[in-house]
């Protein structure tokens, strides 16, 4: 990723379904180089806000602007800035790791495949097809399909789902890592992300 700074704001965000508020009018920024969780029982809105925040979701009130702040510019249209993952958005089962990443992006360099395959030890696996996937595979893929553009905002739903011991491992070492160049925002209740995170709010 280049030097350009990007910054993401929420301005009075607030969420209805019908005449239940799920949350009411949150505020926060963030810009590239830290890192921001959202934490949450089960039903509070987290995923919710995550798609708000990701530009797939209108609110029902309030608003998300994206800026360069490197040249003071607001963007108004940030689907290229942005890399977003959660449980719903699937690989397909019938396409090999290589043939998922490619048809995500034919824009991606190898060496950036390649770093990201090794990030998450599916060097080796990239030729098989993503049925014969474990869910821990499957979750680490989503991942690399997030990063793959190397975009400066990481949107990230509940990074450790189906991820044992060792995979979670090697999500922290990665968040902790990309954290020092790009904004990264997660939906998490697991303790240990929740830590690599420079600041946070909870929903519920």
């Amino acid at each position: 990723m280049t030097g350009v700074r990007y910054r993401i704001e929420a301005r009075g965000l607030t969420q209805r379904f019908g005449r239940n508020v799920i949350f009411k009018n949150l505020n926060f920024a963030l810009e590239t180089g830290s890192s921001f969780c959202i934490t949450g029982a089960n039903g509070s809105g987290k995923s919710t806000l995550l798609k708000i925040l990701a530009g797939i979701q209108a609110p029902s009130d309030g608003s998300v602007t994206y800026a360069d702040i490197s040249r003071g510019a607001l963007i108004k249209e940030c689907s290229s800035c942005i890399g977003y993952t959660g449980p719903l958005v699937n690989p397909y089962d019938d396409l090999t790791a290589l043939e998922n990443i490619y048809f995500a992006s034919g824009r991606a360099e190898k060496s950036r495949i390649d770093s990201l395959l090794k990030c998450f030890h599916l060097t080796g696996h990239e030729d098989k097809k993503i049925r014969h996937y474990s869910s821990g595979m499957k979750q680490r893929l989503r991942i690399i399909l997030a990063d793959l553009n190397d975009p400066p905002i990481l949107i990230l739903d509940e990074p450790g789902t189906n991820l044992d011991e060792s995979g979670r491992r090697i999500l922290r070492s990665y968040l902790d890592s990309v954290s020092v160049e790009k904004a990264v925002i997660l939906a998490t209740n697991d303790r240990d992300e929740e830590k690599l995170c420079g600041r946070g709010i909870r929903l519920g």
